[in-house]
Parts: C-alpha cells; sequence; structure tokens
C-alpha cells in the first residue's frame, strides 16, 4: 500500500487502485508510528553516544513522586511544556531528588525531556528521556542517563518508569504522580 497524502493507493493484482481518504483511527495510528520511531531514533543516538568503555553494569530500582506543572503551551507547533519536582530513594542514589522539563507534541502524545536526579550528597544523573501513555492515568518512560557530577561522572545506563497520575494529563495544571524505576547504571571507575 502506498499513501499519498491522505489517500490511499492499494495495488491489486498487478493495478494501482485508489480508496477513499484515511480514517481518523488510521491518522492517529500513522502519527503515534512516526513519533515511536522518532522516539526510537533519539534513544538509540543517545545510548551509542556513551563513552566505548565495559564497564560492570548494576541494578537500578527506586521509586519517586512528585508532581507535573504545566508551564507553557505552543498552540502553533502543537506542544504542551511541562516541569517536574518531586523525590524519591533509589540504589546507588539512596534519597534523591528528580527535577525535569518535558514537551509532549500533542500529534503524537510522545513526551520528550531531561531529568536531572540529585542525590543528598549534591552528586547529580544526567538523563534524557521519551515515553507514551499507557492509557489516561498511567506512562511509560524510557531513560538513558547521559551524564553526570561526582561519583556519577561517565555513568551510563538506562531505566523505564512506570507513572501514574493522580488525575489524567491535561486536566489540571498540578498532577500529583508517583513512579517505579527498573533498569541498569554502571559507574565510571
Amino acid at each position: 500500500m502506498i499513501e499519498q497524502e491522505n489517500t490511499r493507493i492499494v495495488q491489486h493484482n498487478g493495478e494501482l487502485f485508489k480508496r477513499g481518504a484515511l480514517s481518523r483511527k488510521e491518522k492517529t495510528m500513522k502519527q503515534r508510528l512516526h513519533g515511536f520511531s522518532v522516539l526510537a531514533a533519539v534513544l538509540a543516538a543517545l545510548t551509542l553516544s556513551g563513552p566505548a568503555t565495559a564497564r560492570e553494569s548494576v541494578p537500578f530500582k527506586g521509586q519517586s513522586s512528585g508532581v507535573v506543572m504545566a508551564v507553557g503551551f505552543d498552540p502553533v507547533a502543537g506542544i504542551a511544556y511541562s516541569h517536574v519536582e518531586g523525590e524519591g530513594e533509589a540504589t546507588h542514589l539512596g534519597h534523591f531528588t528528580v527535577t525535569g522539563n518535558v514537551a509532549v507534541v500533542l500529534a503524537t502524545g510522545i513526551p520528550l525531556g531531561t531529568w536531572t536526579l540529585t542525590a543528598a550528597n549534591g552528586d547529580m544523573l544526567f538523563l534524557a528521556m521519551g515515553g507514551f501513555g499507557i492509557d489516561p492515568t498511567h506512562g511509560f518512560g524510557a531513560f538513558t542517563v547521559v551524564g553526570g557530577t561526582g561519583r556519577f561522572k561517565g555513568a551510563t545506563g538506562y531505566y523505564q518508569q512506570i507513572i501514574t497520575f493522580a488525575v489524567p494529563p491535561g486536566t489540571a495544571d498540578n498532577i500529583r504522580y508517583s513512579d517505579v524505576l527498573t533498569g541498569t547504571i554502571s559507574l565510571a571507575d
């Protein structure tokens, strides 16, 4: 099947047939597949851009909670901006604070952002994230370690986050959340 704008061209027995406009469901799926392709490319690039040294990966697990605050909306680009603040507990961090800035492309529903986890002693872990919604009050986040300070300088790794929102995103300016983190991290020698 070949798609041209909002019309489908279907090939059957060597002949091309023009079908009607794409349905709303087909348009949504096309947008989501494009968004997932962009997310996969970004995460792959970030993962491959880390140092090429072989280090032992160790489990990274934790949980956090806090608030997601709406900070802006670009109606031309269709992007909603938010800021995240919270705290939690995780292996290799202990008690930590979290801050993040996220942009959600409304056409795809894909959030992309940057996060900082700060340990009690001030050491920081810098992350890039992408994700998608699971249902109105749950989401999935994929986080790639892109740097750090102190004991996290030169760290690499990846973790997944399942997040639960108190109410569906977009229904309030400040939304409480809680999440669970699971992945691996490699610390520099």
